[in-house]
């Protein structure tokens, strides 16, 4: 397995719980977790958004914890996973990554059946952020899991079926040509790699020398497993770390 490195685990030990809910992993429990799993360079994360269950004194609270591991383990890296909103800007912004000290920031959009009911208006609505954040936004290093929340409108019964076919080719091609203007990356975080036209999405992405990274967008401690599938289909792809995101201080070899 080629790629080791995972730059989106969620300490989601600091988010607001509800009455009797299940406390998520703090930062040294998805380290360990993540080590486990084989993990090279580990990135924790978790969302900077407007949703009350994410208020930002999590994110200074889990900057606090990750300070005290920092000597510790080497080949850790701390970031947030922002809402992208219209016109592409993200709900961290300079001023919340410059008071963090964050090593990235994942810049994602998060969209339902509840908040957007048309499917079409959906569709439109993350494609215009994701175009927008990486053409204007300088702020975000990583588009986080184009497209994955198509997968809510299935769930949902909106739409029969959901898979990258239902994104205009013509859109994903300016995706790709915008990345690679861009030098951001975009992230490999999909929950079906054997939708064939998400494959040749990611074909297209090896081929026209985009930025990439893998993120398993795990939540919790069992959630590492899915890195090494991640990791499979793209050595069955056969890319190569020439194109590999990595933070700050880490290197490819």
């Amino acid at each position: 397995m080629v790629f080791r490195d995972d730059f989106h685990i969620h300490a989601a030990f600091y988010r607001q719980q509800s009455e009797g809910g299940k406390s998520g992993p703090k930062v040294i429990d998805q380290i360990n977790a993540a080590k486990a799993a084989g993990t090279r360079y580990i990135g924790i994360v978790e969302h900077c958004n407007v949703n009350p269950t994410h208020p930002f004194h999590s994110l200074i609270e889990l900057k606090a914890e990750f300070e005290t591991l920092k000597t510790q383990y080497s080949g850790i890296f701390r970031g947030v996973e922002a809402d992208l909103l219209d016109g592409g800007i993200d709900c961290c912004g300079n001023a919340g990554r410059s008071f963090l000290g964050l090593d990235y920031v994942i810049g994602s959009v998060h969209l339902s059946p509840g908040i957007m009911p048309r499917f079409a208006d959906y569709l439109e609505t993350e494609y215009s952020r994701i175009m927008l954040a990486l053409k204007n936004n300088s702020n975000i290093d990583i588009v986080g899991h184009p497209f994955i929340s198509g997968t809510r409108y299935q769930k949902a019964g909106v739409i029969s079926k959901w898979d990258y076919s239902q994104i205009p080719s013509q859109w994903l091609w300016e995706i790709i040509r915008t990345a690679k203007e861009s030098g951001k990356a975009l992230e490999v975080n999909y929950r079906d790699f054997n939708d064939p036209f998400y494959r040749n999405f990611l074909a297209d992405i090896r081929d026209a020398g985009v930025r990439f990274c893998i993120g398993s967008d795990a939540h919790d401690i069992e959630g590492h497993v899915r890195l090494e599938s991640f990791a499979l289909v793209l050595d069955e792809l056969k890319f190569t770390t020439e194109n590999q995101w990595l933070p700050g201080g880490a290197s490819c070899l």
